[in-house]
């Protein structure tokens, strides 16, 4: 049996969600769709026909998109306010 390290993210999702919306800006298109979007946030954007709506669904969003990219490996965008810790780990390998 070997072991590796390896990292794991540590933060409160919660918190980063709670960040992310307030940072969220939003306007309305020429059809009068509210676009909901993070700044400099790489695909933290959602719609809908009221703010209260688009504001629900970019909160999806950014879980959503969170969570895959802790299961995929990729890098978490920074919200400002929020601090993700890496903390080492140990994994088992069977031969």
């Amino acid at each position: 049996m070997k072991r590796k390290s390896s990292k794991a993210k540590y933060f409160a999702l919660s918190k980063y969600v709670e960040a992310a919306l307030k940072k969220a800006e939003y306007a309305k298109d020429e059809n009068g769709v509210v676009i909901a979007k993070v700044p400099k946030a790489s695909g933290f954007f959602a719609q809908g026909d009221s703010f209260e709506e688009a504001r629900a669904n970019l909160q999806d969003v950014i879980e959503g998109n969170v969570i895959l990219a802790l299961q995929l490996g990729l890098e978490i965008p920074h919200i400002e306010g929020v601090e993700i810790k890496e903390i080492d780990h140990a994994q088992t390998e069977t031969t």
